[in-house]
């Protein structure tokens, strides 16, 4: 009876566990906090509130919440939303607009229908919510971290906005960044089938303890 308490016991905070690292690495971002430097649409397409990234083991799943649909932005913008994935040896490409501490060297992509840039990932769009979803055979090879250590940050495009002079250039298309001027580590949670197995474990030993107590 003890070692069935203390199983229950150890299944329940597991899964209990999964559900608070799966939120850990969601991402705030103030709304209307448009780069100084863009030159797109001032709109709700191109402007990132929330944002979130996790990790399976197999799959990188990546999200985003705009403040406005994304089938709202103005005619004649062109929204482009951008992953980047640091794996090792992530450049700073953003110097030049501020953000010298997003670093990358691999990017997915997400168009205004939901196209991805790599057949072999998986996107899609609802209002004012994205997601691309990466399989981890899908990425180059890690140039130096853990796969579960890998990096990543996410910017809307309004690829549609005019040049600036150098050293800008075309960067005044990058409306917004999350997390601002920095990367964050993907949640790891468990694959969905060890997710179900967990659940099942849980309620069979519950019960096994409701036929115990009766």
């Amino acid at each position: 009876m003890a070692r069935k308490s203390r199983l229950f016991a150890v299944t329940l905070a597991a899964l209990w566990g999964v559900l608070g690292v799966a939120k850990a690495a969601l991402i705030t971002d103030p709304v209307g906090d448009f780069l100084p430097t863009f030159g797109g649409a001032l709109n709700g397409a191109f402007d990132v509130v929330s944002a979130n990234g996790t990790f399976d083991g197999v799959t990188f799943h990546l999200t985003g919440n705009l403040a406005g649909p994304v089938s709202g932005a103005p005619a004649g913008s062109v929204p482009l939303y951008v992953w980047g994935i640091n794996t090792g040896t992530g450049t700073n490409n953003f110097a030049n607009i501020g953000n010298p501490d997003v670093r990358f060297n691999v990017v997915a992509t997400l168009n205004a229908a939901g196209v991805t840039n790599n057949a072999a990932y998986h996107g899609g769009i609802a209002a004012n919510s994205i997601f691309i979803d990466i399989p981890l055979a899908a990425l180059p090879a890690s140039t130096g971290f853990a796969p579960q250590d890998y990096l990543w940050n996410l910017w809307p495009r309004d690829t549609s906005a005019p040049l600036a002079p150098a050293p800008i250039g075309n960067a005044t298309a990058i409306s917004d960044f999350a997390p601002d001027n920095a990367t964050a580590r993907f949640a790891l949670v468990p694959e969905p089938a060890t997710l179900a197995l967990l659940g099942l474990g849980l309620i069979g030993l519950m019960s096994t303890r409701r036929r115990q107590m009766a």
